[in-house]
């Protein structure tokens, strides 16, 4: 039991250091939206009137809500949540992958979420990713527990029906993850046939509490449709299966979100890294029929996502953080199969420095960090002082960010350039190819007698200041 809480607290304090670096960065896009939306709605606004027209359930707009009442609506005091459910995803790593193994692989298991470079990006986010994937691993945690478990325990029933349900309400992607259960259950016909009425009355559950959102899912359904239509490189830019989206998967999960210009230093850094990990990955499939578990919990989630990418746009590596957890106990499990424990310690520890590396190069260059709309705000109020000026946007839906930093110089969208004879505009380049693929926007200012005078970017937020003639 000490050496329990021991192992907790270490895996507690290395996954917190990692994910409170560099944590009030600016905010980008979704996540101002997401703020701004929990922020100045109501519960049942959240759920009646931004619900319909997003892409996700509404659950962790909702808890952000309750989050953000509690502690702010500030950079850091929004992330913290996904910091909350960062590290307590490690902690359930930890335990599921004692549970399966042995505690020496769970402590592995842990070391290495705690220092995975892109679990570590998803939760410094503001977004609910890094929620989704700690609920995708209780889930699977508890599954555990009542498979190895030889009484019925209904506390482990409720949690299961509790954490599924929280689930199915905070993404749709990781609904995958039921598929694998239900794999396992048809595999194993006895643990079916003895909890038979405790499964049914689990999915019939499911099933109910499902039931109230359907008629807001399907009009999610219906807004996409509508966006494929009017937008096809914004649906586009959502991931379909090709060979990019595939390969970006092992190599995302590998080293996060940094990259490199010189493609031929990327191309010998990823493959470093994946000659490495590999070894371990490659040695779990020794002892198959003790790692099959975790095998199909990484790979059926995994296939359905690809064929699935192959009828709908969703394929991104981002979106399938919630399979991290079986691919670490996976490389934890494949490290105790070297017989040599010098060899051993020497390739864990070696996975480990890498996982710091990737992550360090993240945390420390604000190139792979997020859009600074902070900064471009800024110089836009230090540059319009005293100045009748405005910001023009292509579309209404993109000035969420601007709207979150903004103190003085107001923001348009394309059809609100005529309300004010302004001095200065400040166009924003942001997602113009996507939303403005005829430039009409800037076409319209300079048609205005506006010249363009100046240029600047912020990590992405292209900015092209214009002064009138």
């Amino acid at each position: 039991m000490r050496s329990d809480i021991k192992n907790i607290l270490g895996l507690l304090g290395l996954s917190l250091i990692f994910r409170i670096l560099s944590l009030d960065q600016s905010l980008w896009l979704d996540e101002a939206t997401g703020i701004l939306v929990a922020r100045n709605l109501s519960f049942s606004e959240i759920i009646r009137e931004f619900s319909p027209g997003d892409f996700h359930p509404p659950l962790y707009y909702l808890v952000l809500k309750l989050w953000i009442n509690l502690f702010g609506a500030s950079e850091i005091a929004a992330r913290s949540l996904s910091v909350f459910f960062g590290i307590s995803t490690v902690l359930v790593t930890y335990k599921l992958a004692s549970l399966l193994f042995n505690r020496a692989v769970g402590v592995v298991a842990g070391i290495l979420l705690a220092t995975a470079p892109l679990h570590i990006y998803y939760s410094q986010e503001a977004r609910m990713y890094a929620m989704e994937t700690f609920l995708a691993a209780l889930v699977v945690l508890v599954f555990t527990k009542i498979y190895l478990s030889k009484e019925i325990r209904a506390g482990l029933w409720i949690l299961l029906g509790l954490s599924s349900v929280a689930l199915l309400y905070t993404d749709y992607l990781p609904y995958l993850i039921f598929i694998f259960l239900a794999v396992v259950l048809l595999w194993e016909r006895k643990l079916l046939k003895k909890y038979g009425r405790f499964w049914g009355t689990v999915v019939i559950g499911l099933i109910a509490s499902f039931l109230p959102w359907w008629s807001t899912f399907i009009n999610q359904i219906e807004v996409g449709t509508l966006a494929k239509e009017n937008t096809p490189l914004w649906w586009q830019t959502l991931g379909r299966t090709n060979l990019k989206q595939l390969l970006l998967i092992p190599v995302k999960f590998l080293i996060g979100r940094i990259s490199f210009y010189d493609k031929t230093f990327y191309s010998g850094f990823v493959a470093l890294y994946g000659f490495i990990f590999s070894i371990p990955l490659f040695l779990s499939l020794k002892n198959f029929s003790k790692a099959k578990f975790v095998w199909l919990w990484l790979f059926i989630p995994l296939t359905g996502a690809v064929l699935m990418g192959w009828f709908a746009s969703g394929l991104s590596y981002f979106r399938l953080i919630f399979l991290l957890p079986p691919f670490y106990i996976l490389l934890a499990w494949g490290l105790f199969h070297i017989r040599n424990t010098k060899t051993r310690t020497l390739l864990g520890a070696t996975i480990v420095l890498l996982n710091g590396l990737a992550a360090t190069i993240y945390l420390s260059n604000p190139r792979f960090h997020r859009e600074d709309w902070r900064s471009a705000v800024s110089w836009i109020e230090q540059d319009a002082k005293g100045q009748n000026a405005a910001s023009a946007f292509v579309t209404n839906s993109q000035q969420d960010p601007y709207k979150y930093y903004s103190k003085t110089v107001p923001s348009y969208g394309p059809g609100g350039l005529n309300r004010g004879d302004f001095e200065k505009i400040y166009l924003f380049r942001y997602v113009q190819p996507i939303f403005d693929p005829h430039d009409n926007v800037r076409k319209a200012v300079e048609s205005a007698d506006f010249l363009k005078t100046d240029e600047r970017d912020f990590n992405g937020v292209t900015i092209w200041e214009y002064e009138r003639i």
